[in-house]
């Protein structure tokens, strides 16, 4: 079921649990939790054959990504600031395909 055919009640209350959690989640997202979670961002973006590079601390993208409110698309996937969260898909009908799937546009770094 895409997001957009969920009852207007369920959409909201959907958006009221990201709401409520939306720190925990975008930290749980870009940094992880425990001995491995990451302080740091590197991206590297290769253009014209030239590679150009940034590192940012984790709190920082953080701070880009996690900026927004939480809506439904008209695609009726999901965005929490400027990370997307759609239904992985894709499959053929495996369990892996009712996984869900976050993305965001790492050259959004280099805007200064």
């Amino acid at each position: 079921m895409f997001l957009d055919e969920m009852s207007e009640s369920d959409q909201n209350k959907l958006i009221k649990f990201f709401n409520d959690n939306k720190i925990l989640i975008i930290s749980d997202l870009l940094k992880g939790r425990g001995e491995f979670s990451a302080d740091w961002t590197l991206v590297i973006l290769k253009v014209n054959g030239e590679n150009t590079w940034v590192l940012k601390s984790i709190n920082h993208v953080m701070n880009v990504f996690g900026v927004g409110d939480i809506r439904i698309t008209r695609e009726g996937s999901l965005k929490i600031g400027k990370i997307g969260m759609q239904r992985k898909g894709g499959d053929g009908g495996r369990d892996t395909a009712k996984m869900l799937q976050f993305k965001i546009n790492p050259v959004e770094l280099f805007q200064k």
